[in-house]
């Protein structure tokens, strides 16, 4: 029998428990942008027409007249304000202070983090926590790739806005194979965990455990972002330039069997015309024309996979969440 966990009340209004194969079919983004998302009348249309190529050649700059851009980070290009600064929860004497640190280098990004969260420990796993010397780097500049890429079947996909990493949709080999951790129980109240590497992380991404808080009726901020360099949104956007319509972005892929095991294996992706269901990616082009993916309440969470080209970033050894659990 598995324990209780902290699941609820954070995740159990936000995820329903409902879940690209590692070996699924690998879309072209751009062709599924061109019909997703260029419709007549769909916001969301007037992407460049580089979208063929994987890049959208047309998109805008971004930038506001104060200087900085719609995302939030300065008119360098470099999102560190999108990162807020962390500070140690009083219940977390036994570990050492959180770190993090956010500068651009050239054309990357670089985050570093110890890898403590800046709340509430709890241990559900076998696996206890150990400060991490994480040096996260990814485009600072990203671009729409030909072909999408799938994201690690096990191992860091990104890292949220506090420096600390978040894997995809499943669990290691043991205790279910493959499964949906979220969809198990697996997870804190923040959706995170220790690995096999003594390392905390996520499986999805929660706003409050983040960043600022916004309202039910606001687009959500930034609060993380995937090795390929595109931005991670909460699950609220705006449908429109002057953002008169805010809906909550849903997933595309569906539940085909039971995900407590091989959660890819019991999960597809069905493309839809509704404006509000993200790409295979779980991502979108916004009615800026930039590129972005949304955390969503259901499979993959996430990311789906990589709709630019990730960078090479430390990986956790295989092996993750050794022995049975309690």
């Amino acid at each position: 029998m598995k324990p209780e966990f902290l699941l609820a009340p954070a995740l159990s209004l936000l995820f329903p428990l409902a879940a690209c194969t590692p070996d699924g079919e690998a879309s072209d983004l751009a062709d599924s942008a061109d019909s997703e998302t260029g419709a007549e009348g769909d916001p969301d249309a007037g992407t460049s027409e580089g979208t063929d190529e994987g890049t959208d050649e047309g998109t805008s700059d971004g930038t506001d007249d104060d200087g900085t851009d719609d995302d939030g980070s300065t008119d360098d290009g470099c999102p560190d304000e999108n990162f807020p600064p962390v500070s140690a929860d009083p219940a977390n004497g036994a570990y050492p202070d959180p770190f993090l640190d956010v500068y651009c280098e050239d054309d990357e990004v670089i985050v570093e983090s110890n890898g403590i969260p800046a709340y509430e420990f709890v241990e559900l796993t076998p696996n206890p926590l150990d400060e991490q010397d994480w040096r996260w780097h990814f485009p600072r500049n990203p671009e729409l790739a030909a072909q999408t890429t799938e994201v690690p079947l096990l191992g860091p996909a990104g890292t949220a806005v506090n420096g600390l990493p978040f894997y995809g949709p499943n669990e290691g080999p043991v205790p279910d194979p493959f499964g949906d951790p979220i969809y198990n129980q697996l997870v804190d109240f923040c959706a995170g965990h220790t690995g096999g590497a003594n390392d905390y992380h996520y499986h999805t991404l929660l706003i409050e455990c983040l960043t600022s808080a916004v309202g039910p009726d606001e687009p959500s901020p930034v609060i993380g972002y995937a090795f390929d360099g595109f931005p991670i949104y909460g699950s609220m956007g705006c449908l429109d330039d002057d953002c008169d319509e805010v809906v909550e972005f849903s997933s595309g892929w569906v539940q085909t069997g039971d995900p407590s095991t091989y959660a890819w294996d019991n999960h597809e992706y069905q493309a839809s015309d509704d404006p509000t269901v993200l790409d295979p990616c779980n991502g979108r082009v916004g009615p800026d024309g930039d590129y972005r993916y949304h955390v969503t309440a259901s499979f993959p969470y996430i990311l789906g996979c990589y709709a630019g080209t990730p960078t090479d970033n430390p990986r956790e050894m295989p092996g993750e969440m050794p022995g049975e659990m309690p």
